[in-house]
């Protein structure tokens, strides 16, 4: 079996993810979801490194997840969205995948109407965008390096979660509505 470049580095990426939630999970008070994560992402890599890339007109197709490695980072999604106590951002997920998508993880744009709120939504907006420039810049074969970047991005993560959380109800007060 044949795995592209994409691939390997989407279940490098994987494994390092899984390695970061693991040492987060000891102690933690959702730690059987954090285990869960953790299996979904071993399910993911494995599926990157075994499924054979897809050929069409003897091209080999490189920018398609497959199916069993989609479906294991949905449930990783939808357990973080379901459970913030885990403090893992969804987000988080997509620099699984971002070898093979080619697409940089989108982040909502918060519109804070307080000028020190938009002040640390602008500096977690560029200190993600220097980690996962980094990230990508790793190489697979440096795994230390790769679980630094992404526990710095599932930090940066978290607080730009938090910073949005503090926008909604700032921007919601009547002294700030437009």
């Amino acid at each position: 079996m044949t795995t592209t470049t994409a691939a390997r580095d989407a279940a490098s990426r994987a494994r390092a993810l899984a390695y970061v939630i693991l040492s987060r999970a000891a102690l933690h008070p959702a730690q059987d979801v954090l285990m869960q994560m953790v299996e979904h992402l071993d399910t993911a890599a494995v599926a990157f490194e075994t499924d054979q890339a897809p050929v069409m007109d003897g091209v080999t197709v490189t920018n398609t997840t497959p199916i069993e490695a989609g479906m294991a980072l949905m449930q990783c999604m939808a357990l973080a969205v379901d459970n913030p106590r885990a403090g893992i951002a969804d987000q988080v997920f997509y620099y699984v995948t971002a070898p093979i998508s080619r697409r940089a993880v989108e982040l909502p744009q918060l519109n804070p109407v307080s000028t020190q709120l938009a002040r640390q939504e602008g500096r977690l907006r560029t200190a993600i965008a220097l980690a996962a420039h980094d990230l990508d810049a790793s190489s697979p074969a440096d795994e230390t390096t790769r679980i630094a970047y992404l526990a710095v991005l599932v930090d940066h993560h978290r607080n730009f979660g938090r910073v949005a959380a503090a926008v909604e109800v700032d921007n919601a007060r009547p002294c700030n509505r437009r």
